[in-house]
């Protein structure tokens, strides 16, 4: 058993936090792929479309699997039997199911995992909510010029 319970258990309130904050983007990330999706058809139904709000989706979705890529690791190269460094997730996964299961105090592993983890995912974080803002920009000039309504944005109407 731990020696310093309280130790212990702050440890495992900041991996749990670390696992909701990652498994949020993870969900987050795929909900903003499916609106970046219906956006490439709704731009291809608006008579007058603008070229840049194609760009400009396909820029976002570009971003939106690379920090997919950050959070789960990539399964392409996986699928292929190449090597590949452990993923955030896969990191949060491993101290999860590792160290919640003992009474024990961490181990320098998951201590350092969860460090690991911690770095790699506050600019992967970031990147997530540039992405999201520039989404939401995207959304409100298609509401603007007329696209039709995609998930994710509240129509504008003007009697």
């Amino acid at each position: 058993p731990a020696s310093d319970r309280p130790a212990l258990l702050a440890f495992q309130r900041q991996t749990a936090a670390l696992q909701r904050a990652v498994l949020g983007a993870v969900e987050a990330t795929r909900e903003m792929q499916t609106r970046v999706r219906h956006i490439v058809k709704a731009v291809d139904h608006t008579p007058g479309g603008s070229a840049a709000w194609l760009t400009e989706a396909k820029r976002i979705d570009t971003g939106l699997t690379g920090v997919l890529v950050a959070l789960r690791g990539d399964e392409v190269m996986r699928r292929r039997n190449e090597p590949v460094a452990p993923s955030i997730g896969e990191r949060v996964d491993s101290i999860v199911s590792s160290h919640w299961t003992t009474t024990g105090p961490p181990t320098g592993t998951s201590l350092r995992a969860y460090e690991i983890a911690a770095e790699e995912f506050a600019p992967v974080l970031a990147d997530l909510q540039r992405l999201d803002a520039d989404l939401r920009k995207l959304e409100a000039a298609l509401e603007a010029g007329g696209a039709p309504w995609t998930p994710g944005r509240v129509p504008v109407w003007r009697k």
